[in-house]
């Protein structure tokens, strides 16, 4: 179904983000709701995230909860550099979809078994006995960390306490809808589904506020590192002129109407840090 032809390697390899890009807009939106813009800003720091390990001799090691159009970016530079990724995701089917375009489209070009550098876990990401914090079993470090799972600072937060010790100087810690502000329940969700079951929608639930995520994970990386410099600013640079915004602009729409999607604060959609100096 995916195995379209892109190109000779030689000729993928001097472009790669576009050979990238090419392969998530054939995905269904189910599994494709990051923009263009952020998949690119992604595939940027990659790429940065495996130069920086290659020159220091180790294993590339990608983390991220919540699979998607980010897994194909994360599952390639893995094959590419003979590193791993680990996905955490309750949804095994979507799992299964993106390692079938994985084989289908990465691993005609870098001809490696995508079982061998990319790892689903289809269960709950803060589990102490399968989520997050297991991964001090598999691996001694992470370099690079994407949180796209429940949008609410309850769960981004612990993932990130689940990781943060795993960390490196020069790590990059990324994340989806940084723009939200959800402490522990995402109403916009709910109340999508309250409207698809014919129920009233519930009012803003009182202690479930937040400040917006990237102000929040900012500060909460800087408890345990002295340098905390973001690394969002390609994102920032295009994401104006994503196509994505357009082309799906009538479910934008409906996604704004019920608080999903902050088109006031799209610029901090994507937010990423890049930690150093651990403090004692």
């Amino acid at each position: 179904m995916y195995d379209f032809y892109f190109g000779e390697p030689d000729g993928i390899a001097k472009d790669e983000v576009k050979f990238l890009i090419s392969i998530k807009r054939m995905l269904p939106k189910w599994c494709n709701s990051i923009p263009d813009s952020e998949f690119i800003a992604i595939c940027k720091l990659l790429e940065e995230a495996s130069a920086r390990a290659a020159a220091a001799e180790r294993q590339l090691v990608i983390v991220e909860t919540g699979v998607g159009a980010s897994t194909i970016a994360l599952a390639y530079w893995a094959l590419k550099s003979d590193g791993v990724a680990y996905s955490w995701d309750f949804n095994g089917e979507k799992g299964s979809l993106i390692r079938t375009v994985c084989t289908e489209t990465l691993c005609n070009v870098i001809p490696r078994n995508i079982n061998d550098h990319w790892k689903l876990v289809a269960y709950n990401s803060l589990s102490p006995y399968l989520g997050l914090p297991v991964l001090g079993d598999l691996t001694d470090h992470v370099d690079f960390f994407f949180h796209d799972s429940q949008h609410v600072l309850e769960t981004v937060l612990g993932e990130m306490s689940a990781v943060q010790s795993l960390l490196l100087d020069g790590s990059l810690v990324t994340m989806d809808d940084a723009n939200y502000d959800f402490l522990h329940t995402d109403t916009a969700y709910v109340n999508i589904f309250r409207k698809k079951l014919r129920l009233t929608p519930i009012a803003p639930l009182e202690g479930n506020q937040s400040r917006p995520f990237y102000i929040e994970v900012e500060e909460f990386l800087r408890q345990y590192w002295d340098e905390v410099t973001s690394v969002s600013e390609h994102y920032r640079s295009i994401y104006h002129e994503d196509i994505f915004w357009p082309y799906f602009a009538s479910e934008i729409e409906v996604r704004r109407e019920a608080g999903m999607e902050r088109v006031d604060a799209l610029e901090h959609r994507f937010a990423g840090w890049s930690v150093s100096q651990r403090r004692r």
